[in-house]
């Protein structure tokens, strides 16, 4: 499915933190070990200097890197790569992001793969500021997500952009997206 679309400028990152999650075991919940991945996209990255009492009244520097993610990317015709600026969240601690994040590269989409990114025209999508006028030009956006492809059925493309997967076995797919086949502009793995 590649197209002539332009491609993402912002890279896909996979992160991850180990959790606790609540299960039914029989008749009761307990709580049991678990990880928590998500894929998001880099937007932005900064290194942070802050100054701290190390104790002995002397103050010392320290610097840490802080990572941009938003969950999507848009795309109007003739307009910029843009996403939805109250959705970013940031991941401060250069030993985390060293630990806990996986840059993502694309490549041709392949069936059975885990990773993918879908581009796909989705009128749901808010864009910035504009005039009456300009609204009414507008075209139905793209939008880029990438996320555990769980599978294709009924003219149907199921994305999940975060998954917990229990240490007993069991994987939750979390913040599931339903594409229509006919919308999706473009499909990748990535790895």
């Amino acid at each position: 499915m590649m197209s002539e679309l332009e491609n993402n400028p912002f890279n896909p990152v996979e992160l991850w933190d180990n959790t606790m999650i609540t299960v039914q075991d029989g008749d009761e919940k307990k709580l049991v070990d678990a990880k928590h991945f998500h894929v998001r996209y880099l937007v932005g990255e900064s290194t942070d200097k802050k100054f701290v009492d190390d104790g002995s009244n002397k103050v010392e520097s320290m610097e840490d890197r802080t990572l941009y993610l938003v969950p999507s990317i848009h795309k109007q015709r003739g307009d910029p790569f843009h996403y939805d600026a109250t959705t970013v969240h940031s991941m401060t601690g250069k030993e985390r992001i060293t630990n806990k994040t996986k840059h993502l590269s694309r490549l041709e989409f392949c069936d059975g793969h885990e990773l993918v990114e879908v581009s796909y025209e989705s009128p749901g999508v808010e864009c910035c500021p504009m005039t009456k006028e300009e609204a009414i030009d507008k075209q139905v956006p793209l939008q880029f997500i990438a996320g555990y492809f769980l599978g294709r059925k009924d003219g149907l493309v199921k994305i999940a952009l975060a998954k917990t997967m229990i240490d007993e076995g069991d994987t939750i797919y979390e913040n599931i997206h339903i594409i229509p086949d006919a919308v999706i502009r473009e499909m990748s793995c990535l790895e």
